[in-house]
This record gives C-alpha cells, structure tokens and sequence, in this order.
C-alpha cells in the first residue's frame, strides 16, 4: 500500500509503508495514515495538488429501515 501526494512546486511526497492509506477532508486538508503511528501526517489545501493511493474506507454506515 503506498500513498504519493504531489505537491505544488513538483515534488512528490512517497508514503510506502504497507498500510499507508490517506483521507481527503472537505475544507482541502489531506491526512496520510501510516500504519503504527499515532498522529497523522496532515497537509493543508495549499500544501498539496493531488494524491494517489489507497484511501482509507469510510466509517460511515448506511441504516436499514
């Protein structure tokens, strides 16, 4: 599993530990999730331009009526 998120000027930040997944928050912000650490690597809406890799599944259930 591995996350790449590219930034503004060019460059290319690569995430490649198995389990590196990534959420895309509505105001822009992005989270890469390394898996085993605590705190996530956060980017703001500026800071990046794309991101490619596993993003991580939605917590969100849909109820049955």
């Amino acid at each position: 599993m591995t996350v790449k998120v590219t930034l503004p000027g060019g460059g290319l930040d690569s995430y490649m530990r198995f389990g590196d997944t990534y959420v895309e928050y509505g105001d822009g912000s992005l989270d890469v999730i390394r898996m085993g650490v605590k705190a996530a690597l956060r980017y703001t809406s500026d800071e990046w331009i794309g991101v490619e890799g596993d993003r991580k599944p939605s917590k969100t259930r849909f109820f049955r009526r």
